[in-house]
């Protein structure tokens, strides 16, 4: 992919892809956790059930998603300020 994006003229960040900063979808996951603590998932199809409920019927888990992808571009302000380093999300 480097190889392809130099060809392309394409500035990739200096940082890497799995950092928990730049990857909004570990923030996501936590708040579906904490809002698990309130549902029954007592046997493992309960759990499957519940996640799929609010990933895919929630409209706040939707809301905060779309918050979370909106963050990105202040995500990467913050770190290139920071120099790679630690951010507030």
């Amino acid at each position: 992919m480097k190889k392809i994006f130099e060809e392309k003229g394409i500035k990739v960040l200096d940082w890497p892809g799995n950092s928990p900063d730049l990857n909004p979808i570990e923030s996501l996951w936590s708040i579906i956790k904490t809002r698990l603590l309130r549902k029954d998932w007592t046997t493992l199809t309960k759990l499957i059930e519940a996640i799929i409920g609010m990933w895919f019927r929630n409209e706040k888990i939707a809301q905060d998603c779309r918050k979370l992808k909106e963050s990105m571009p202040k995500r990467v302000v913050q770190l290139m300020k920071n120099k790679g380093g630690h951010i507030t999300y």
